[in-house]
């Protein structure tokens, strides 16, 4: 998760500070072929990696609370940097074809495009970019909260039942489990609508590809609603922290926590007094040269 945290970073970095930069140009031309086909590349390349991380965070978080001992060995921390290795080598192979041809532009009417590389650059993004992650993030969430339940009634089967202490550990237990699943669920929920957009605009360029002599105020519609589009996938790496705050108490009061002992000691370091240095000369004997 901490991986998949610091590509949406890059990614949000990256991505507004280019978008800033083509709106702040003077020059209203659009920019450069290699230009586009770079950023593109990288846009796609680093989307894809938080995407599949947040499927591995996914995966890593059902396969710890597995009771099958060949699924807990994949949550271990080596498996874990070869799994996230193996995402970002295969991320940065796959979408070559961004800086082999040019996918930026598929709404114009000067068709000098591959159709078939189109199609196939519509498809590779709706299904490795959108589909494929949600679906298996969904599977994982309610197989984690299944395996959270499993857990909770094998230790209340082994556990002797006490009239006072048993019922709040019984109801502490539940409210945890319940915020894990509304966690996986809001985070699943808010992925899902953030790619949306980008995942209706892509199925849209795929159809209307054989599409010829649009009008210039179709071509203007579509190229501004692909641009929000792109913008959308923006919005679940700056919403994840207000997601976790939101939907968790537990979470929140971790958040206190960590805020309290952040404050405790700055104001700790800020208050440590240097004793004078004057008090241990007068104490040393005189030395004789």
């Amino acid at each position: 998760m901490a991986t998949a945290s610091l590509i949406m970073l890059i990614n949000l970095s990256f991505g507004i500070g280019t978008t800033l930069y083509l709106l702040k140009l003077r020059n209203p031309s659009p920019p450069s072929v290699t230009f586009s086909k770079v950023h593109t590349y990288i846009i796609q390349s680093i989307s894809m990696m938080y995407r599949w991380c947040l499927v591995a965070a996914s995966f890593d978080r059902y396969a710890i609370t597995s009771t099958d001992l060949c699924l807990r060995s994949f949550a271990r921390m080596n498996i874990a940097r070869r799994t996230i290795a193996v995402i970002v080598v295969v991320w940065i192979v796959f979408p070559m074809h961004n800086l082999i041809y040019n996918t930026t532009n598929m709404n114009s009417n000067n068709f000098t495009y591959n159709t078939a590389l189109l199609y196939y650059h519509s498809s590779f993004t709706v299904v490795a970019g959108c589909i494929l992650p949600a679906s298996i993030m969904i599977i994982c969430a309610f197989l984690t909260y299944h395996n959270l339940v499993l857990k909770r009634k094998r230790r209340q089967n082994m556990v002797t039942p006490h009239a006072g202490n048993n019922s709040d550990v019984k109801l502490l237990e539940r409210k945890r489990d319940r915020q894990v699943l509304l966690i996986l669920i809001v985070q699943v929920v808010v992925f899902v609508i953030t790619i949306i957009p980008l995942t209706v605009s892509h199925f849209y360029n795929a159809v209307a590809l054989n599409i010829r002599n649009k009008s210039i105020e179709r071509i203007t519609i579509e190229r501004f609603a692909a641009y929000w589009a792109s913008l959308s996938v923006y919005l679940f790496p700056t919403l994840s922290f207000y997601l976790y705050t939101m939907t968790s108490s537990i979470f929140r009061n971790e958040l206190k926590k960590l805020v309290r002992l952040i404050l405790r000691c700055g104001c700790i370091r800020r208050n440590v007094r240097i004793a004078p240095a004057a008090n241990h000369t007068q104490n040393r004997a005189a030395t004789k040269h």
